[in-house]
């Protein structure tokens, strides 16, 4: 099932195929969960760490090798010619060594999971990249609206002057105003279609999808803010339980214990067994002796049991080290859990007031459009000038400007909240 729907037939100019498609948010975080890098390496670092999840790999089974010896004598002095071929099979087997076995394979299923979280951790980022790109990209597009809105305006405003100066109303001055007006307008209008253009190409990046294809996307989404009103205690109690990244630290915390475990063991005494299987063929010959062949098969089985009592004090090393690296690994766990806290009452902090931000700029919008609509009747009416005009464009600009940003920034600040209460995945996968 295609991820993205046709809208528009292919076009083609200058030899290059442009295609244009409807793109959601759903699609885009669809399309980047398949192609994009970050993920694509993560999930081969997680087949990796299923590979060496093991009992093999842990030690648990013997290791079995075979061989095959020939030796071949002669002597011109006697007249004789003795050789031997002689092929084995032996195996060597672990029958106790302190619980390693089961130590390095619960270790080994732990560093699975360590990986696991990690490709969670990238996932969850790509996400809010994918959402934050596409909000930019059509924070860009409203902009763009915007300026052609004015540009429209101010052409408007072009041609009436030209109307009135065949009147006799207006002077080349008045019109040359005018005409700098417009023609500022439209470039402020190709400059943020450029912008947009590139946003796309960043959110094309960040999606994976190939360079090859040049995609031109119709973004669907409506530009808005939704507000919450959260609680900033159950946003750190949902930190603390659900962030992936402070998940994946206590996982490194019991890997960390795995080694000491591990250190703790060579201590231990030690049992391993080996045993083989021999086929001798002894064959020769020798003046006066006629020729002979001898075979004959042999075995071996046995054990070694071995009682470590000194090996220069690297077991006491080993196991001091292991032991510090769990105390970094402790302090590290404790310093994520209050940075993420800290970063998340940072974050609530900044969504209470972008709230409040938004509002406002929602007023001066309004109060800007109203002032836009009186001064364009005024000018009309010859009761202000085409400066008092161009200034009542400008400040309806930055007013139209601001409020898009007070929404992104509002959107933005709202994906990192859910990012860090560790909710992204599912609240963006029912879409």
């Amino acid at each position: 099932m295609s991820l993205i729907t046709i809208s528009n037939l292919w076009a083609q100019a200058d030899s290059v195929i442009v295609q244009t498609v409807n793109l959601s948010l759903a699609d885009a975080i669809s399309e980047g969960l398949v192609n994009n890098y970050d993920i694509r390496i993560a999930g081969q670092n997680v087949d990796i760490s299923k590979i060496n999840n093991t009992l093999e790999n842990a030690g648990m089974f013997p290791t079995v090798s075979s061989d095959v010896a020939w030796n071949h004598n002669w002597s011109h002095a006697m007249n004789s010619n003795l050789g031997t071929v002689s092929p084995q099979i032996k195996t060597d087997f672990t029958i106790f060594n302190g619980f390693q076995v089961w130590i390095n394979k619960s270790q080994l299923e732990e560093l699975q999971h360590y990986s696991e979280g990690n490709a969670q951790v990238v996932i969850e980022n790509t996400i809010k990249d994918i959402i934050v790109g596409y909000f930019e990209a059509l924070l860009e597009k409203q902009r763009l609206e915007v300026s052609e809105q004015l540009a429209t305006l101010s052409k408007e405003r072009y041609d009436y002057t030209i109307s009135q100066k065949e009147l006799g109303q207006a002077v080349t001055y008045d019109v040359l105003q005018a005409q700098n007006a417009w023609l500022e307008d439209r470039r402020t209008s190709l400059d943020q279609k450029n912008k947009l253009q590139l946003k796309l190409r960043d959110l094309n990046y960040i999606m994976g999808v190939p360079q090859e294809e040049q995609t031109l996307y119709n973004l669907t989404e409506t530009f808005e803010a939704i507000q919450k009103d959260y609680i900033l205690s159950e946003l750190l109690a949902r930190v603390n339980a659900d962030n992936s990244t402070l998940k994946n630290n206590y996982i490194n915390i019991i890997i960390k214990q795995k080694d000491v475990e591990l250190a703790k063991a060579a201590y231990l005494p030690s049992l391993a067994g080996s045993a083989s299987l021999k086929y001798t063929d002894n064959y020769g010959g020798a003046q006066g002796i006629p020729n002979f062949n001898i075979n004959g098969v042999s075995g071996m089985v046995g054990a070694t049991l071995s009682f470590p009592i000194y090996l220069g004090g690297s077991r006491s090393r080993s196991k001091q080290i292991a032991v510090i690296n769990k105390q970094i690994a402790d302090i590290e766990t404790q310093q994520m859990s209050h940075s993420l806290n800290n970063q998340m009452m940072q974050v609530y902090d900044t969504y209470t007031l972008q709230r409040e931000i938004l509002e406002l700029t929602e007023e001066q919008v309004t109060a800007a459009q109203l002032n836009l609509d009186m001064s364009t009747e005024r000018y009309r009416t010859g009761q202000i000038n085409s400066f008092n005009l161009r200034d009542v464009q400008i400040q309806y600009l930055d007013a139209q400007n601001s409020r898009l940003t007070a929404i992104y920034n509002l959107i933005a600040t709202n994906t990192e909240i859910v990012r860090l209460t560790g909710g992204i995945i599912d609240a963006y996968s029912e879409e």
